[in-house]
């Protein structure tokens, strides 16, 4: 694990010696941050679809640590050595290879460097730490011996808790179900106690809301949004493609080779099958994720540690296999240093990389309808409307009595500063609010406050 740690250092050592732009989850994270620790709560006193416990860890984060983006990336550093220790133990534990080994967590730290936007601390790193717990109690289930209830109950348990990181990694929950049902003996209970310990969190949840009267809200903001397909596309799928270009070709050749050389129990075989039905579910979970970028990839990780991890140890000669991890470890630093700094044309983090702003505001607490809501890099949310895929239809719509509703308690009980309004879509609102009127006037493309107090 010494060792371990030193190489992680050395690889992402220039990430911290120059660290990379602001990128727009990052900043999301910051903004939601900012308003729980003011006492904002999710949902019913700010719209946006991140999960609960993404939200609360944010809060938290901002409590102690402020605006300091070291420290988010130092956090993120020790979560992720954390994970990829944890992963090498539970292989280890579950005999998932002919001999013991902790090559899976070099892997781990090695295939999480293929960008640099993956040492972000996001949900989807947070939530990856709960489905490494997971795929623990899959393996146990498998493994005929230790069939109990426990190990059922807490691989729906964990799930959930990655969902309420991160709510597509829902989707691992279907491949669970799926490889339960192939490779071993459950019976309906079991099925039934999956179920139930995926939704025990949610169901938790929601009656939290219900005792706050905010019920309508977690649904609206929360759950429906996450239901749908849409997505907010950081980077090209080229993109995305050249950067995992090695992992991936790895990944097949581990594939191959292990169907043609492998001699594996017939336990491990089940287990191998198993993570190959884990893998693919991970992939369709980048697919359905709220936005499209390369630290989404995570969810896959554990299954390119597996498989190369196999692919290594059938290697005839040692001598062949440390040359293979030489060449995964150089190559995937290399392409990621390339990548960021330019090199490739194929790859851009235009859209993923908060763009600068001449905005001439700084320090004002601001409320922006429109897209461009990097001002906040500089400057602090103000009102409820954080995400303006769901902000705007309330905006757009103001003949409707609960859209009334949301934007005057919303200002009222944080009025902004600023309040920038290219397209005017406040101004039905004040003609319905007189007495939100009288507290702002018309600038430019911005409505200013008159009163300061």
């Amino acid at each position: 694990m010494l060792g371990l740690l030193a190489i992680f250092i050395l690889i992402t050592l220039p990430f911290f010696i120059d660290a990379p732009e602001l990128t727009y989850p990052e900043l999301k994270g910051l903004v939601i941050g900012e308003k729980v620790h003011e006492g904002a709560s999710l949902y019913t006193e700010l719209v946006d679809s991140s999960g609960p416990l993404a939200g609360w860890f944010n809060g938290l984060i901002d409590v102690v640590f402020g605006r300091s983006m070291t420290a988010r990336h130092i956090l993120s550093f020790v979560l992720i050595f954390l994970q990829a220790a944890y992963i090498g133990i539970v292989f280890s534990n579950q005999k998932a290879f002919a001999e013991h080994t902790y090559i899976p967590s070099l892997i781990y730290v090695i295939a999480f460097c293929f960008s640099f936007d993956t040492l972000s601390l996001t949900p989807e790193l947070l939530g990856a730490g709960a489905l490494l717990p997971a795929l623990s109690s899959l393996f146990k289930e498998i493994e005929f011996r230790e069939q109990r209830s426990e190990s059922i109950f807490s691989l729906g348990l964990y799930i959930s808790i990655a969902s309420l990181f991160s709510f597509s990694y829902s989707v691992l929950l279907i491949g669970s179900f799926i490889t339960l049902m192939v490779f071993t003996r459950s019976n309906v209970r079991k099925y039934l106690l999956l179920i139930v310990g995926f939704a025990l969190p949610h169901l938790l949840l929601l009656a939290i809301y219900f005792l706050k009267d905010g019920l309508s809200a977690v649904w609206q903001f929360y759950y429906v949004p996450n239901f749908s397909i849409h997505a907010v596309r950081y980077m090209s799928s080229g993109a995305l493609w050249t950067l995992l270009t090695l992992p991936l070709i790895f990944l097949v050749v581990s594939v191959v080779m292990m169907n043609r050389e492998a001699r594996l129990s017939k336990y491990q075989t089940q287990l191998v099958q198993a993570m190959f039905f884990w893998t693919l579910f991970a992939l369709g979970q980048v697919f359905i994720s709220r936005d499209f970028r390369p630290q989404n990839f995570v969810s896959v990780i554990p299954g390119l540690c597996f498989f190369i991890t196999h692919f290594l140890l059938i290697v005839p000669k040692r001598k062949f296999a440390e040359i293979a991890i030489w060449v995964f470890l150089a190559g995937t630093v290399l392409i990621s240093n390339l990548a960021r700094y330019g090199a490739l044309d194929s790859v851009n983090y235009r859209d993923l990389i908060v763009r600068r702003t001449d905005s001439p505001y700084k320090g004002k607490r601001l409320l922006v309808l429109d897209e461009g809501w990097e001002v906040y890099a500089n400057n602090q949310l103000a009102s409820p409307f954080l995400d303006w895929n769901m902000s705007r239809s309330i905006f757009s719509q103001p003949e409707y009595y609960e859209n009334v509703i949301l934007v005057s308690n919303g200002l009222k009980n944080d009025l902004p500063e600023i309040i920038r309004d290219k397209h005017n879509l406040l101004q039905p609102y004040l003609d319905r609010l007189p007495e939100l009127r009288k507290h702002y006037r018309r600038q430019g493309d911005s409505y200013v406050r008159t009163d300061t107090k």
